[in-house]
């Protein structure tokens, strides 16, 4: 009788923690220009289940009161945030991510640096030449001002449509990338003082092309931009 009290006892316990176990929905936003971060890697520590934030700085991951999460990206601190009670009666929480930040002629800028943005783009590379099955090593010497070069047309043969499609979707993603290291809201925001959505206004409005920016690669270049399209913003509003 007592062995059976006991293992419902333990019965008990076990479904209450298993209750506890729900999904916890978060947003990331950087402290400094208040918009969200993206690709920011969110690790439970207890479960080791994890999420990276998308687009809107959104992430789900699924955790029982008391785990801690660590959100990890380069170029921010990394952060350690405890789920307690209060967070189950909310759809969504906020954390804010604070950036890693120097002065650069008197303007703010990340600390998520040039070699940093080519590491990125190599793993983005390889990890698009693992997919459609391209074992050979991507990166050679390049003329092109970029200090890295691909071969990714190496990687098909023939005229296969799909994989073509898939090649230049993955290359116009990586000229997004570049506008966004450059263009970055931290630089902006240092240059124009605006956050939030007035940031996201003036950024959307005034992004360069990718082409303009491998074209005027200096600090110099982008200051001299983002002034001009500054005195611009004002003028109409």
């Amino acid at each position: 009788m007592r062995i059976t009290i006991l293992f419902i006892f333990f019965l008990l316990i076990s479904a209450a923690s298993y209750s506890q176990t729900k999904y916890f929905y978060g947003k990331l936003i950087d402290s400094l220009t208040l918009l969200p971060v993206e690709d920011v890697h969110v690790i439970n520590n207890n479960t080791r289940a994890g999420d990276i934030t998308n687009g809107k700085g959104l992430f789900v991951i699924q955790g029982s009161l008391n785990d801690t999460l660590t959100f990890v990206k380069v170029g921010y601190w990394q952060k350690r945030f405890a789920l307690n009670g209060n967070l189950a009666a909310r759809d969504t929480f906020t954390i804010f991510f604070i950036p890693k930040v120097h002065e650069l002629k008197s303007v703010l800028v990340s600390s998520y640096s040039y070699a940093d943005y080519q590491q990125d783009s190599i793993e983005r590379r390889n990890n698009f030449a693992d997919i459609v099955g391209y074992s050979h090593h991507l990166v050679e010497s390049s003329n092109s001002g970029a200090g890295i070069g691909f071969s990714l047309d190496r990687i098909f043969s023939g005229k296969e449509k799909k994989k073509r499609r898939a090649l230049k979707f993955f290359e116009e993603n990586e000229e997004e990338q570049y506008v966004k290291f450059r263009f970055n809201s931290i630089l902006i925001h240092s240059l124009t003082g605006y956050k939030g959505k007035e940031l996201e206004t003036f950024i959307t409005r005034y992004l360069p092309t990718y082409k303009w920016l491998r074209t005027h690669n200096s600090d110099d270049d982008l200051l001299y931009y983002v002034n001009d399209k500054l005195k611009d913003y004002k003028e109409h509003h």
